[in-house]
């Protein structure tokens, strides 16, 4: 069993027993929830609160999975959806994820289903925010390149040499010393 301490979940479905027990797998995984009985309400605890997670029944009066998902995807963009959904559903795999959701579980389904399902998303979302940091990382480092090829640009000219020559004489001083490690490391022998 993994720990999830740092995801949050909302799971939203008309049916209590099923919420109550999706809540009990996520709080068994160390996933905090919340739940909600339909996308109304759904949508009044994604305004109070911040969810990685929105696991959703697609059939619920008032407003749809769909509708909710639709939502999610409009004004919470950093949140993922599991769509839950009966075998007899409207709606194909293809129509959820092409509407935005992260995953599509059909009901009745197991425990250890669930979990996998979940795992997978929680394991996206990691490398999705480590891909962030790097990124953030690589932008600072080109940032400051380019600061430095600025200063580079007002140095040279100010100690009388051309960029290139410059280079070269680096390059100069480097193969000089490699001959005087080399000849160093050759009269130790």
């Amino acid at each position: 069993m993994r720990m999830h301490k740092n995801i949050k979940a909302l799971v939203v479905d008309d049916e209590d027993v099923l919420r109550q027990m999706v809540a009990r797998i996520l709080k068994f995984m160390g996933i905090n929830s919340d739940v909600a009985g339909d996308g109304f309400q759904a949508l009044e605890k994604l305004r109070e609160n911040s969810y990685d997670i929105v696991i959703a029944d697609i059939r619920m009066p008032s407003m749809d999975g769909m509708e909710l998902l639709k939502l999610i995807r409009k004004d919470y963009t950093g949140t993922d959806v599991l769509v839950m959904t009966a075998h007899s559903s409207k709606y194909s795999y293809v129509d959820v994820v092409e509407s935005g959701a992260s995953d599509f579980i059909s009901k009745p389904f197991s425990v250890e289903e669930l979990k996998a399902k979940i795992e997978r998303i929680a394991r996206e979302r990691s490398s999705l925010n480590e891909l962030a940091k790097k990124t953030t990382q690589l932008e600072k480092a080109y940032a400051e390149m380019l600061a430095l090829k600025d200063e580079e640009g007002r140095t040279c000219p100010q100690i009388g040499y051309e960029r290139e020559f410059l280079v070269q004489e680096i390059d100069r001083l480097r193969e000089d010393a490699k001959r005087l490690a080399a000849a160093l490391h050759g009269e130790k022998s």
